[in-house]
């Protein structure tokens, strides 16, 4: 399981920029997150990993003035604010037709539609980093009959692969199902 702690304690002790090992955490945590929004801009690979560096640099700067007012919105809208305008103001800066990044020109990237990307990548994102948070606490037969059951859904032809009992398929199924979604609901929580 991640060892990360509440967003909201992150982002105090990376606010005092005194803790190395926080933002280390919030690296860790929102890096490739807004990696594939940058992406989802339809920015090419390399660009996009400059973005994200310019968009941790920016995070960086502006967090100690950041104030988190969860009943106003969500900490991953100012995130992705600070996403849109580092692409923007990249675009913007492009000054040859081979560093333009096609399909995208200046503002035409809304931020209401930044937002629906961003929604997308960040369910793909928490779903990702609760599976590898959860894989350790399950023997390898439990995590195969859980994909195989995600792929084929047919616990019959699942337990004769795994020659296991077709109710072992079902037991085993639930309960990495049930931490699953345990783990994607505490990631929603704590890192939104």
């Amino acid at each position: 399981m991640s060892n990360i702690n509440t967003r909201e304690t992150l982002l105090m002790r990376i606010r005092s920029r005194q803790d190395d090992f926080s933002w280390e955490e919030f690296t860790s945590a929102y890096e490739r997150y807004i990696y594939l929004v940058v992406r989802g801009m339809n920015v090419g690979h390399h660009d996009a990993e400059d973005l994200v560096q310019s968009v941790m640099l920016a995070i960086w700067q502006k967090i100690p003035e950041f104030e988190y007012q969860p009943s106003r919105s969500k900490f991953r809208t100012w995130l992705c604010r600070i996403t849109r305008n580092k692409v923007v103001d990249y675009i913007r800066s492009a000054t040859s037709e081979s560093r333009k990044v096609d399909g995208v020109v200046n503002d035409e990237v809304s931020l209401p539609e930044i937002e629906q990307l961003a929604e997308r990548e960040w369910k793909a994102h928490i779903t990702d980093v609760a599976w590898q948070n959860i894989q350790s606490e399950f023997n390898e037969s439990t995590l195969k009959c859980f994909e195989l059951m995600q792929n084929d859904g047919n616990a019959k032809e699942v337990a004769a692969k795994l020659e296991i009992s077709e109710s072992s398929v079902y037991v085993f199924f639930k309960r990495v199902k049930d931490r699953f979604i345990k783990e994607v609901r505490r990631l929603d929580v704590e890192w939104s």
